[in-house]
């Protein structure tokens, strides 16, 4: 009894009488209820409703991640994070995520508009409630209201993050001017024959792109681009991840038990906390969608209504350009004559600090981003290079930034569709990031689309073009996108391979990954009739491709030391699984790490994310294996240098004694906040979890091959069988709450790890224990707050959850 005593004592601070209202533009009765693992299903009267719904769902949880994905694309961090981040600040402004957000808004539809209005305001009803997360607190600073364009600029965030080839054409500057144009097309060339590709022959729609011409930047120029890209790759936010990748494929029902069809999907992203995606279940009178939503936009990404399921994986295209222009004073050279440049300034507020003024520069290609390099010299940081002519400057021409981009239009289209072929229809709307998208319907049709704008250009995209003459003669239309309805084989995989079959271009400028959709091929072929079971083992399967590839060459070599002896023994039984106790994922991943340093002396690149090539350099006795430096003359003494050293260096971190190298004792996830270097409490929002999977195994899990920290792997698994949709499931890393004091901070974390599941269900008895949080009319009670959360006082229910939410009278 003492001890209940004392707990209402505790608590007593922390309680306050109030008075609950029904909340302002809601309409009808609301309800949600929150499931065991914190996922909130939310009905109401009205579709706008579900929208107000899902604003408070997600502020509750992830307000601050909102926040900070909003500043990053307005370039506002620096206003509250301090004088670090103006760069970056400098940086978005100067693309204009945030005003091309603004200036789409008249061109989406009434109820993409309408959606947005609600959504903002569910967030400003929970902004209004006062109780801010923690790092507002710790940091000392409210938001300001929500608005329509927040979201819009949070997409473009995200869009541009799987989108960045822009740097892909200076690496490429860089690449032809160290080996020369053979050696570039030898490294950046054409997909390999005979790997898959998503599209077969007979499915084939063929696009056409005519592309000539390279064209050059003066040193000035690359240099001050490079310093761009150079701080491109430390951004807080979106960040270029060259290992990103996913994967997702649909099975018609003739190859399926059920009979009906079934899809997978795992979008493989950057491991982060909180993570990327927040599980809703929405339905209202016409609005019915259930999936992975992303904080601080409506509606579902990925997921299924009560008809379609649908996955995406990046197409990756190049759909950013750079180009060169001649500049005369503050006009710049066409082929019609002299044309101004457009000036705005621009002025960052920082905390701490003096606000930095600068000027933007517009052309009809886009912003001048070459603008930037200098600006790093001026900030200390990268010294020694010299500043960018005046004569000259690039500019960026990217699809996400045209003002009619439509793409949240597509989304809730995509949730509302009925049928295959109407969900093929509204992806008409759709913009960026060209995504590969695969779809089945309850009637059993399965299909395959990449939409998007797709340029249509005259030179070769892999390099800057000249402004003077030269501009994208449009894009390519929606009928002659790569798409396929109901295919032949009865299946789709892509796996960020090659779209489209051999003897032709290829919608991206090029792709070299074939080892996961080859796996996922080789597995669905081996089963004539799945089950979700079966697809849910394929989704977290660890066999390597890459090591099988390369092993006989491994096992053929004649160790030295007896270091690389025991590194070889190590392999010799290994099943090519990466599990958390396998010894010869470990001992390989040593070997590869050493391999993948083939082209150090000619690029001065580690580690470069290109094994086929690896592997092909190898089987041929390839040019790239050869070191002058080094003396070795051929790809036979390349692999007994790499197999020598990597015995030493495994040694030397893990010990002499193979029983000690567990492939989990090495290979760990290290999920960061940007939050985790905050004094005293940082360590609360960092998690470190040993993780199966490796480079270029579907169940991906790349890693730094230095420290061998997972880095970027599977930011969401989802798997839909169409026989019955509530039988579908579901899983991500970390949880829904972005607190560290909730139950659900991180209880789907070793789900996640261990390939399980939980469900992705509309059913009530699917839910486990539910919980409440109330805010109906009339009623007077204690608000209590417990960390930075608050709930009414009310009963859970293991049996039928109850409906929460906002009781309010219609």
């Amino acid at each position: 009894m003492r001890w209940a005593w004392l707990l209402l004592l505790l608590l007593a601070p922390a309680c306050a009488p109030v008075v609950q209202v029904r909340p302002a533009g809601v309409s009808g009765r609301v309800q949600i209820t929150f499931d065991r693992w914190g996922v909130p299903h939310i009905r109401a009267q009205s579709d706008l409703d579900v929208f107000f719904a899902q604003g408070y769902v997600h502020a509750r949880d992830r307000l601050f991640q909102m926040e900070l994905g909003r500043r990053a694309a307005q370039g506002r961090l620096a206003e509250v994070l301090g004088a670090s981040l103006v760069e970056q600040d400098r940086f978005f402004r100067t693309w204009g995520l945030y005003r091309a957000a603004e200036a789409s808004l008249p061109y989406h539809s009434d109820f993409a508009r309408q959606a947005l209005e609600a959504y903002a305001a569910g967030v400003n009803w929970f902004i209004r409630e006062g109780e801010l997360p923690l790092p507002f607190r710790l940091l000392g600073f409210a938001p300001e209201p929500w608005k329509p364009a927040d979201s819009l600029a949070w997409g473009k965030l995200q869009s541009y993050d799987l989108g960045q080839t822009w740097q892909d054409e200076i690496d490429n500057l860089y690449i032809l001017s160290k080996v020369g144009r053979e050696g570039f097309e030898e490294l950046r060339g054409g997909y390999p024959e005979g790997w898959p590709t998503v599209l077969q022959p007979e499915d084939l729609q063929g696009v056409s792109r005519e592309e000539k011409g390279t064209g050059a930047l003066p040193w000035g120029l690359w240099a001050s681009l490079r310093r761009v890209s150079e701080l491109s790759e430390r951004l807080i936010l979106a960040a270029r991840a060259p290992e990103q990748g996913s994967n997702n494929w649909v099975l018609s029902g003739s190859r399926t038990l059920t009979g009906k069809p079934m899809l997978a999907n795992d979008p493989h992203l950057r491991l982060q906390n909180p993570a990327l995606w927040y599980l809703v279940d929405l339905r209202g009178p016409t609005y019915r969608a259930i999936g992975a939503s992303i904080p601080g936009v409506p509606g579902v990404i990925l997921g299924r209504n009560d008809r379609v399921a649908w996955g995406a994986t990046n197409v990756r295209p190049d759909v950013m350009d750079l180009f060169v222009l001649e500049l005369e004073g503050s006009f710049y050279r066409t082929r019609l004559g002299l044309v101004p440049l457009r000036e705005r300034q621009e002025v960052v507020r920082v905390r701490g600090g003096a606000d930095v003024v600068f000027t933007v520069r517009e052309s009809e290609y886009g912003p001048l981003i070459s603008d930037l390099g200098p600006a790093l010299l001026r900030f200390g940081l990268t010294p020694g290079v010299p500043l960018t002519s005046e004569e000259q400057a690039v500019a960026v021409r990217w699809t996400g930034l045209d003002p009619d981009d439509t793409t949240l239009d597509a989304y809730l289209g995509m949730n509302r569709a009925g049928s295959a072929a109407e969900f093929r229809e509204a992806l008409r709307r759709y913009v960026a990031p060209m995504q590969n998208f695969v779809y089945a319907d309850v009637d059993g049709n399965i299909g395959y689309i990449a939409p998007g704008r797709l340029p249509l250009r005259d030179w070769d995209g892999r390099f800057p073009a000249r402004g003077f003459d030269q501009y994208w003669r449009g894009y390519v239309p929606f009928e002659r996108l790569p798409q396929v309805a109901n295919p032949r084989e009865g299946f789709v995989v892509s796996a960020n391979n090659r779209v489209l079959p051999h003897g032709g271009p290829d919608i991206s400028t090029y792709t070299t990954e074939v080892f996961r959709a080859q796996r996922i091929r080789e597995l669905i072929q081996g089963q004539p009739k799945a089950s979700l079971e079966d697809m849910a083992r394929w989704q977290v399967d660890t066999y390597s491709l890459v090591a099988r590839e390369m092993l006989p060459g491994l096992l053929a070599l004649r160790p030295v030391s007896e270091a690389a002896r025991r590194l070889q023994e190590a392999v010799r039984g290994w099943d090519l699984r990466a599990e958390l106790d396998s010894v010869g994922a470990t001992a390989f991943a040593f070997y590869y790490r050493e391999v993948s340093r083939m082209l150090e002396d000619e690029l001065g690149l580690r580690y470069p994310p290109t094994p086929y090539l690896f592997i092909k350099t190898l089987r041929e006795d390839g040019r790239w294996c050869r070191n002058a430096a080094l003396g070795i003359q051929n790809c036979a003494e390349f692999m007994a240098l790499a197999l020598e050293r990597a015995g030493v260096e495994l040694e030397r971190r893990l010990g002499p004694d193979p029983s000690g190298w567990q492939w989990g004792r090495l290979h760990r996830a290290s999920i960061t906040s940007p939050l985790a270097s905050l004094p005293l409490i940082g360590g609360l929002y960092t998690r470190v979890i040993p993780t199966p999977g490796s480079i270029q195994t579907v169940n991906v899990a790349s890693y730094n091959q230095d420290t061998f920290l997972h880095t970027s792997g599977a930011s969401l698994r989802t798997l839909f069988d169409l026989a019955d949709l509530d039988n579908s499931r579901v899983v991500y890393p970390m949880g829904q709450s972005s607190d560290p004091f909730s139950p659900h901070y991180d209880d789907l974390l070793e789900l996640w790890r261990d390939g399980r599941y939980i469900p992705l269900s509309t059913r009530p008895s699917d839910w486990g224990r539910s919980w409440t949080l109330r805010a109906s009319a009339p009623m007077r009670g204690l608000r209590c707050f417990v960390g930075t959360r608050s709930w009414w006082w009310a009963q859970a229910s293991s049996a039928q959850p109850a409906p929460i939410g906002w009781l309010s009278e219609a």
